[in-house]
């Protein structure tokens, strides 16, 4: 299934594509792997594109869809060939990407966080930072550093709390922290590490909840589950 942005931008290029820009409609279907194929070329197919001269900077997701008499300058770009390539964990392509000189637009290091299993997450985050990314990027108000805390990725997070000018009190949305998404996911060696950094434990989220009553709150839920499992057990014996 497409990422959200990108079925958005389907849409969009429905109707805006303009047959005389094939390097835009192809630098899509690419990213996108669109249309379906049992063999994987995706690789190959974006090295041609670049040789035959694709921008790996043009913007290939935007904000909305085109009006009658606009063009795609007239839209808010949204999304590019280095985000989508981060976003489905493809480390070969963002590799090739930004050998030809593919910028950075805010999010792709948090992107990395969240894409893919643990290993490839480090991974991803590893050449991000080694190609420049801001380690306070933020995507969908989570930095790296929440995001490797929400998936429990100790290796991610230990790389990340090592970057100069790392933000370990910084707030989503909701006004939770790293510390606190790692206390309410119930990963205590990563709560201990950002405690170890000097993590804030009286910082409170919109909801006036601290990092301990996220914990206890997720405690509560499981106490519960138990129970209902005890009983379920205790039901099946009694038969």
């Amino acid at each position: 299934m497409l990422p959200i942005i990108a079925l958005l931008a389907v849409g969009t290029f429905a109707l805006a594509a303009d047959p005389a820009d094939a390097h835009w409609q192809k630098m899509f279907e690419v990213m996108y792997g669109l249309p379906k194929s049992p063999k994987d070329s995706r690789l190959e197919e974006l090295k041609a594109l670049i040789d035959e001269g694709a921008d790996v900077n043009m913007a290939i997701g935007f904000d909305r869809m085109l009006r009658v008499g606009e063009t795609r300058a007239d839209l808010r770009a949204t999304g590019w060939p280095l985000d989508a390539a981060v976003q489905q964990a493809r480390l070969d392509m963002v590799k090739v990407l930004l050998a030809n000189g593919a910028k950075f637009h805010g999010g792709e290091l948090a992107q990395g966080a969240l894409a893919g299993n643990h290993d490839e997450s480090l991974t991803m985050i590893t050449v991000l930072l080694q190609a420049g990314a801001d380690v306070n990027s933020r995507h969908e108000s989570f930095s790296a550093l929440m995001w490797a805390s929400y998936k429990g990725n100790k290796n991610s997070v230990k790389l990340l709390l090592a970057q100069p000018g790392i933000k370990i009190d910084d707030a989503n949305s909701d006004g939770h922290t790293a510390l606190m998404t790692a206390a309410e996911q119930g990963h205590a060696e990563i709560v201990e590490m950002l405690l170890k950094v000097g993590a804030n434990v009286g910082i409170t989220g919109r909801g006036g909840e601290t990092a301990a009553r996220l914990a206890q709150k997720t405690l509560a839920k499981q106490q519960a589950i138990v129970e209902k499992q005890q009983g379920i057990i205790s039901r099946l014996r009694s038969k």
